[in-house]
């Protein structure tokens, strides 16, 4: 009778051993290497920080020392209005 319940236990503690270990191995993330674009500031940008006029316009207000709030609002407005209304430099 012992006999049969450890011919039957053997089995189910290596297939236990063994799921344990794959986990534990996929689990331990720390020992692997990052992959090449998770480096600080790797990522797209967002919103518009991607956007060339937007940060000319913003370049401006920071050196004008707009400060945060209506005025800086409505400076970045006009800018990225004149901006639109520019007819785009010439290409070579």
């Amino acid at each position: 009778m012992i006999r049969s319940h450890l011919t039957s236990l053997i089995p189910a503690l290596a297939l236990s051993a063994l799921a344990m270990a794959s986990l534990s191995a996929a689990a331990a993330p720390g020992d692997d290497t990052p992959p090449a674009n998770s480096a600080p500031g790797a990522e797209a940008p967002k919103g518009h920080h991607h956007n060339a006029a937007w940060q000319a316009c913003k370049k401006q207000a920071d050196d004008q020392n707009i400060a945060a709030g209506d005025a800086r609002h409505e400076f970045m407005k006009s800018c990225m209005k004149s901006t639109k209304e520019a007819p785009p430099p010439p290409s070579s």
